[in-house]
């Protein structure tokens, strides 16, 4: 390229690179020889040092790579290299910048929420007749599936009574209510047999109330235990004695808010260890399996079965409070009705004559409760106890079930009332008496 260029006549341009934001820098200069082709006006230009910003400058794109190209030829930094090479903090920009407008616009204190809630309905909340009336109304249009699901589950009854013989527990577990299929798993294999149904989602189950069916109307016990732990030997060392002796213990819900407990489980789990006591449960909590370790695994000895039935949960969730039902004794009076039903003939006739003195005394303003005495006497009369042992042994169960509370008064003498809204109690009484 150098002999070319003295071989050809050209003229001399002198230029120099100054940056433009660092003026006392010292600039650099240089000496080139090339046959120009730029104009003369443009060339002009060129050769003097311009202090002009990049948008003010007048040089096209090809004239400012010539000179880039040429500095990059002697070793000079081009204009673009200079100005990386001396840089200074740009000036801020007068417009925020995009994320400086969110939050500008969000950063304000007053946050805005939506008022759309159940109150500014006309009608906010139904009373929970209306509501089952309603839901009721809405009949699903897969009944014919959910019946031959429910017919392909009935199949498999015969393989869980073999199971059970063989010393497996049955484990159900699936989408939709597997209360009615249990049931019929009861009515149709279990009629015959020695059993005890447990519903696991009554909100007053106790491990106590299922030892207590176990050893008073199962293995026929009288007389009461001092823990749990008695209960749990006794169990055991009466059907070692009585290996014909079968018990089948139907569980619905296992994993219910009452049974999840690390003592229940573990007692559970000793039962359904023993050879010819036989478990059948349900579970529905998407976690249910972290209830049971691998020692618990192992006691329970689970056979999975997954039977998808899309039934509502009816039964299970009758306890729960709702955004769209008012707040009455709608639940105190289910969860009265379906524990007394579990319960012996006696101990209902026991829990009514309690609650009519109640009723009886509802406009006393000083009545705060009925005396053990008292009500021992009227129990002795009705002859539905014969000692104030078995009285004293009901109203434990009473207790474990929430149903009553006792206190002492200010002469050491026990006074027992049901915890419940008169309202709640009267109307009990008139579905009892009509039954």
């Amino acid at each position: 390229a150098a002999s070319e260029l003295a071989r050809t006549p050209g003229k001399n341009v002198t230029f120099s690179v100054t940056p433009e934001l660092e003026p006392s820098t010292p600039t650099r200069t240089g000496r080139v020889q090339f046959v120009s082709t730029t104009p003369h006006r443009l060339r002009k230009r060129m050769t003097t040092p311009s202090l002009r910003s990049d948008s003010d400058s007048e040089l096209s794109p090809s004239d400012s790579e010539e000179e880039e190209e040429e500095n990059e030829e002697e070793g000079t930094p081009s204009k673009s290299q200079s100005s990386a090479l001396y840089k200074t903090p740009a000036k801020k920009s007068k417009n925020p910048s995009l994320v400086e407008e969110y939050f500008e616009a969000h950063g304000s204190s007053k946050v805005l929420t939506s008022d759309r809630t159940l109150e500014r309905l006309h009608t906010p909340k139904l009373d929970r007749e209306t509501l089952f009336r309603l839901l009721e109304g809405k009949s699903s249009g897969y009944s014919s599936e959910i019946q031959q699901l429910h017919s392909k589950h009935q199949r498999h009854f015969s393989k869980w009574m073999l199971q059970l013989q063989l010393g497996f527990s049955v484990l159900v577990y699936g989408l939709g209510s597997k209360k009615a299929l249990l049931e019929d798993f009861r009515v149709s294999h279990l009629s015959q047999e020695i059993h005890l149904v447990v519903n696991g989602f009554f909100p007053s189950i106790t491990l106590k109330s299922i030892l207590n069916a176990l050893t008073s109307e199962v293995l026929d016990h009288q007389g009461t235990f001092r823990t749990p732990s008695d209960q749990i030997q006794y169990i055991t060392q009466t059907l070692k004695d009585n290996p014909d002796l079968h018990v089948y213990l139907l569980i619905h819900n296992i994993d219910g808010p009452m049974l999840r407990g690390e003592k229940t489980q573990s007692a559970l789990g000793q039962l359904a260890s023993l050879p010819n006591l036989h478990l059948v449960a349900s579970i529905d909590h998407i976690n249910a399996p972290l209830v049971w370790d691998q020692c618990k695994q192992s006691q329970f000895n689970w056979l999975w079965w997954e039977c998808v039935t899309f039934q509502r949960y009816a039964e299970e969730t009758s306890y729960e409070n709702s955004l769209l039902v008012q707040q009455t004794g709608a639940l105190a009076l289910s969860s009265l009705t379906h524990v007394l039903r579990s319960l012996t003939t006696n101990a209902r006739g026991i829990f009514k004559l309690l609650v009519q003195f109640q009723l009886e005394n509802k406009d006393n303003p000083s009545y705060t409760g009925l005396s053990f005495q008292d009500f021992y006497q009227r129990c002795r009369e009705a002859f539905l106890v014969n000692s104030d042992l078995t009285l004293r042994t009901q109203l434990t169960e009473f207790r474990d079930h929430k149903l009553i509370r006792t206190r002492k008064g200010a002469d050491g003498v026990e006074y027992l009332m049901v915890p419940v809204e008169t309202s709640t109690l009267m109307d009990f009484l008139e579905k009892e008496e009509g039954d």
